[in-house]
């Protein structure tokens, strides 16, 4: 079934009004028709059985709410992924991918080894990666949007994640495998939020790491491979999920 995030002024006395964008994807490109239902959400974690009417000849869709469900999908945990600010191509793929595996909060960061130094996030940039944030979550099934945080220094998120965070993690390629074990670090948790911190393409430096250490910010070994910091940045977050039970 088709999935379509919406404003919730779009739906007033269970009639949905779909947007234009919305309209010309129900009808030119999924070629849905009268009577076909799909889901609409609001980003309140409940999912809205929907029943189409379409005016082709209008080019306009409208929808009568049949149901609400809860959707079962979303993580309890607040699992919020602090990665460096890349190239265009890898950032959108973290942010696609980091969505299915169900992250909720994403903040770019830059640090001493980032490839993009500039936190600067024009509103053109911003519209088109929440745009690749949306589409994935419709895809995945989720219930609520992910957060895309504005980029900051690597010291501020590390300060951030000590003030919104249970606990924090962060996955260095030199610790040692035998001892940063995710399954023997990470903590059980049900509720609450977890922040982990994935280094740029040059890795963290060595005074990041010590005052992340200093904060009590836990070393993570990923393993034995070294990983691509895109590779990265999507299997750290699946396996606290996984070790979880989030998964």
């Amino acid at each position: 079934m088709h999935r379509f995030f919406l404003q919730p002024h779009k739906i007033s006395a269970k009639r949905v009004t779909f947007p234009p964008d919305t309209t010309h994807q129900i009808l030119h490109v999924l070629r849905l028709a009268e009577g076909d239902l799909v889901e609409v959400l609001i980003n309140d974690g409940y999912a809205l059985l929907t029943k189409l009417h379409t005016d082709p000849d209008r080019n306009r869709v409208t929808g009568e709410v049949l149901e609400s469900n809860l959707i079962q999908s979303e993580p309890r945990v607040l699992l919020h992924l602090y990665f460096g600010l890349s190239n265009r191509e890898k950032v959108e793929w973290i942010l696609q991918k980091g969505t299915e595996v169900g992250v909720s909060v994403f903040s770019p960061f830059v640090s001493s080894r980032t490839i993009v130094r500039d936190k600067k996030l024009p509103e053109k940039k911003r519209q088109r990666w929440e745009r690749i944030i949306c589409e994935a979550a419709e895809q995945s099934n989720r219930g609520k949007l992910p957060i895309l945080n504005d980029p900051v220094e690597l010291a501020v998120g590390f300060s951030e994640s000590q003030a919104d965070a249970t606990q924090s993690l962060i996955a260095w390629v030199l610790a040692d495998p035998q001892t940063a074990k995710l399954s023997d670090v990470v903590q059980p948790q049900k509720e609450g939020a977890l922040a982990v911190f994935v280094g740029p393409e040059g890795g963290f430096s060595e005074d990041e790491i010590e005052q992340a250490k200093s904060l009590g910010i836990k070393l993570i070994s990923l393993g034995s491979r070294v990983l691509r910091m895109e590779t990265a940045a999507i299997v750290f977050p699946a396996l606290v999920l996984f070790v979880l039970d989030e998964m």
